[in-house]
C-alpha cells in the first residue's frame, strides 16, 4: 500500500566500492490546496503549501491560527479533506485577516510586511517561566523530540515539532518536509485537541528557528521556542520585541539565549 509520508523508490547508491541500485525512503513533497470562505462567503484557495501530506486538517488549522487569519475556536469537524485529483483541506469558515495568495515553499516562510512587524493579538507575551529553564532540561527535551520523529529515522529527510508544556511534557509531536509546516500542524493538533492557550508552553525545534518561526509563536501566544539550530538576526529582533525567550544551537555543553 503507498504511504502518504513516504515512498520507497530505487535509485542509484553510490559508495567507495562502487554503485548499485537500490530503494531508498524519500519523503513526499507536494502541493497542499487550503480553501476557506472569503468575507462573501464565496470558497477561494488562501494558500497553497508545499508539504508532506499527513495531519493535513491540523496544518490547515495551525496554519490559519500561527498566522492570524482566524481567531475562532477550531473543531477538527471545521475541515473537509479531498484527496483528489490533489490534496485539498477545506476550512468551512470565514478567514478575518487578508492572506497571503501564492505558494509558499516547504524551505522557508513568507511575510506580508516588508518591515517584518507582527501583530501581537494574545496581549503581553510573558516567558518569565522559562528564561531561568536548565540546560540539561532543555537538551532532553529536544532529544526527546528527535526520539520521536519517526520519520525522520526512516528517511533523513523531515523537520519535527513538538509542544513542552511545564505541566504535562512533551506532546503534539508532528513532521513534515517544511519547518514552518511541522509547526503549524503541531499547533493545530493541540487546539483541535482543546488546547485554549499556549502560555505554559515551548516550541521544540529539530532545525533552526528562523523569524516565520518566531512570528507564529507571537501570534499564537508561546512564548519561548527551543531549537537544536541557531536561529537569525530577524528571530532575535522579533523575540525581543515581543517578549519570546529563545534557546538556540542547543548542545549538551551549552546553548544561547535571546529575546526576553
Amino acid at each position: 500500500m503507498m504511504r502518504n509520508d513516504i515512498h520507497h523508490i530505487p535509485l542509484q547508491r553510490i559508495t567507495e566500492s562502487g554503485s548499485s541500485i537500490e530503494k531508498e525512503s524519500v519523503v513526499v513533497e507536494t502541493a497542499i490546496q487550503l480553501n476557506a470562505l472569503d468575507e462573501n462567503g464565496q470558497l477561494f484557495t488562501h494558500a497553497t503549501l508545499l508539504a508532506t501530506p499527513i495531519d493535513l486538517i491540523e496544518l490547515h488549522a495551525g496554519h490559519i491560527l500561527s498566522e492570524g487569519y482566524t481567531f475562532d475556536t477550531l473543531t477538527k469537524e471545521s475541515f473537509v479533506h479531498i484527496d483528489t485529483p490533489y490534496h485539498t483541506i477545506q476550512y468551512e469558515g470565514r478567514l478575518n485577516a487578508t492572506v497571503r495568495k501564492r505558494p509558499v515553499t516547504s524551505s522557508c516562510g513568507a511575510c506580508n510586511h516588508p518591515d517584518l512587524l507582527v501583530s501581537n493579538v494574545h496581549g503581553v507575551i510573558d516567558s518569565s517561566a522559562f528564561v531561568d529553564l536548565d540546560l540539561q532540561f532543555i537538551h532532553d527535551a529536544l532529544e526527546k523530540l528527535t526520539t520521536n520523529m519517526h520519520l525522520f529515522q526512516e528517511s533523513g529527510a523531515c523537520h519535527g515539532a513538538g509542544l513542552l508544556f511545564l505541566d504535562e511534557g512533551l506532546r503534539f509531536v508532528s513532521e513534515d518536509i517544511g519547518r514552518h509546516n511541522a509547526v503549524d500542524k503541531t499547533i493545530g493538533k493541540a487546539t483541535l485537541a482543546g488546547t485554549a492557550d499556549f502560555n505554559n508552553a515551548l516550541i521544540l525545534l529539530s532545525g533552526r528557528c528562523g523569524w516565520d518561526i518566531v512570528a507564529k509563536a507571537v501570534r499564537s501566544g508561546i512564548p519561548a521556542i527551543a531549537s537544536i539550530g541557531a536561529f537569525s538576526s530577524a528571530a532575535v529582533q522579533l523575540a525581543r520585541e515581543h517578549g519570546v525567550t529563545l534557546f538556540g544551537f542547543v548542545k549538551n555543553d551549552g546553548a544561547w539565549k535571546a529575546g526576553y
